[in-house]
């Protein structure tokens, strides 16, 4: 079965409006939190991480994965909705209600001193996300991005705006938490007033048990997920106190966006425009290579000279109060080169029914990353980032070989695309290490643009020494698929 011109363009649109929604609403939010860095200390982040941790938590259980199965079932009525939006509603205020109320008792058995009334303001935005959540869901699976988009932006904007206030108010971490819960207002506001679903009598159990049996690896994926990329803050709570755990909520920051701004935009679309061809053997083994290729030229190295600059990234961005941000940054950089190719295999497994792939997988790191932060001694936070980074290597050369095995591709044919560039990203390493070494006294300030410029001059010219052909190629078909677009 080919794909219309008319459905190619619908892609093409819907891709570039999830890129606006992440882009632009994540270059917002990062400008926004650069402004907040300033106005509070690393113990007021620390204390609205310790929050965050709680609440994804919790917003993971209550939605129960139905988002992602509304969005990957083939055939959608608008009954099959009513009874996951029900029960998830249903969980969240329940959980939003128990929060408010053991709020002191959480505080204690944590020994976080003023963890209470943020909590109990940040329970707000537990039932306004997951109703949010449906609506976001149907609008993604009908590939509607602009609505999304500009949501984004506006909801960003307005919540930014109140949390920048009330930080130069002197409401410390509360800040942070009313920035999230206004941001959450706003956005399910814009989603309800131009519903694609509202509530109705109807409903289908046969629907919600197909549903369940996806969801249910969702959300067991999404809970070890967490488990694997969240222990880490309670370590550094544990061992090194809250403001520790500010100054590594910033360090990792720069990390979580990039991955954010190059994954989620592509990964939205994906999993509904994957789906459609995922019969197609040949067509989705094609599509995957490139999307390989695309993620080692563009994404990798973005990651890699960050991770090289990172001292000097971190003091412009951060200030000197957050020092020690620079080795937390580091660490979570490097992995992040490798991650930003390997994520991928997430959207080609779900598209062809295999999401149970991704738990198994997600097991497979639990077991390896979880231990090594336990076991392995580390002095301060910068150590611990760099275990849990290598730590997640040992699941990666599985991840693909389960990745080529569903597509009937060797490996010979996954490397070939991506062999030059990782060459040309170690050369460029290596270039802006020699460069540093040779600038001992430079103002960083300074230091940073020749260090950048020494990294992008050394890349571009290795890839065109190493990977020309595959480059032309990959040009050509990028252009060539715009213009039947």
């Amino acid at each position: 079965m080919n794909v219309t011109p008319s459905k190619q363009h619908q892609v093409v649109v819907a891709l570039l409006w999830s890129l606006a929604q992440n882009w632009g609403g994540r270059a917002l939010s990062f400008v926004l939190f650069l402004i907040l860095a300033r106005l509070l200390n690393p113990a007021d982040f620390g204390l609205a991480a310790l929050v965050g941790f709680i609440l994804l938590l919790l917003s993971s259980i209550s939605e129960f994965g139905f988002g992602d199965a509304l969005i990957q079932r083939r055939t959608l009525e608008p009954a099959d909705v009513t009874l996951p939006f029900f029960c998830s509603l249903a969980a969240s205020v329940l959980l939003a209600v128990l929060i408010a109320l053991l709020a002191t008792d959480i505080e204690r058995w944590l020994d976080v001193k003023g963890l209470a009334p943020l909590l109990t303001a940040a329970s707000l935005s537990l039932p306004i996300g997951t109703a949010t959540l449906f609506q976001e869901a149907l609008y993604k699976r009908q590939m509607d991005f602009r609505v999304l988009a500009l949501r984004t932006m506006v909801a960003t904007a307005i919540s930014g705006v109140v949390g920048i206030a009330c930080a130069y108010a002197g409401f410390g971490a509360l800040s942070l938490v009313i920035q999230v819960v206004v941001q959450s207002a706003v956005s399910g506001l814009w989603l309800w007033s131009q519903p694609r679903w509202l509530p109705m009598r109807g409903y289908d159990l046969k629907s919600l048990r197909e549903l369940s049996g996806y969801s249910i690896h969702v959300v067991s994926n999404r809970l070890l997920d967490f488990a694997i990329v969240r222990t880490i803050d309670m370590i550094i709570l544990s061992l090194y106190g809250v403001a520790a755990l500010g100054i590594y909520t910033v360090g990792a920051r720069v990390y979580i966006i990039l991955m954010q701004l190059l994954t989620q935009a592509v990964m939205d679309v994906a999993l509904s425009a994957l789906s459609k061809i995922a019969h197609e053997r040949h067509r989705i083994a094609d599509a995957y290579l490139r999307s390989v290729s695309l993620g080692a030229l563009i994404g990798s190295p973005v990651f890699v000279l960050l991770a090289a600059i990172a001292p000097e990234f971190s003091l412009l961005l951060f200030g000197s109060k957050w020092a020690g941000s620079e080795a937390v940054m580091r660490p979570l950089m490097l992995i992040g080169a490798i991650q930003t190719v390997q994520f991928v295999n997430s959207a080609y497994f779900g598209a062809m029914g295999k999401p149970n792939y991704v738990f198994l997988l997600n097991i497979l790191k639990f077991a390896t990353v979880v231990p090594a932060m336990f076991l392995l001694p580390s002095h301060d936070i910068g150590q611990l980032a760099t275990i849990f980074a290598v730590a997640q290597l040992v699941v990666t050369p599985v991840t693909f070989a389960l990745a080529l095995r569903l597509l009937g591709l060797s490996w010979n044919q996954f490397l070939r695309p991506v062999a030059g560039c990782l060459c040309a990203i170690l050369l460029a390493y290596g270039a802006v290490a020699l460069c540093r070494e040779a600038t001992p006294d430079m103002n960083p300030y300074l230091r940073i643009g020749l260090l950048s410029s020494c990294f992008g001059a050394t890349y571009l010219m290795s890839i065109l020494l190493f990977w020309r052909k595959q480059l032309f190629s990959l040009i050509a078909f990028v252009v060539k698929r715009g213009a039947t677009a």
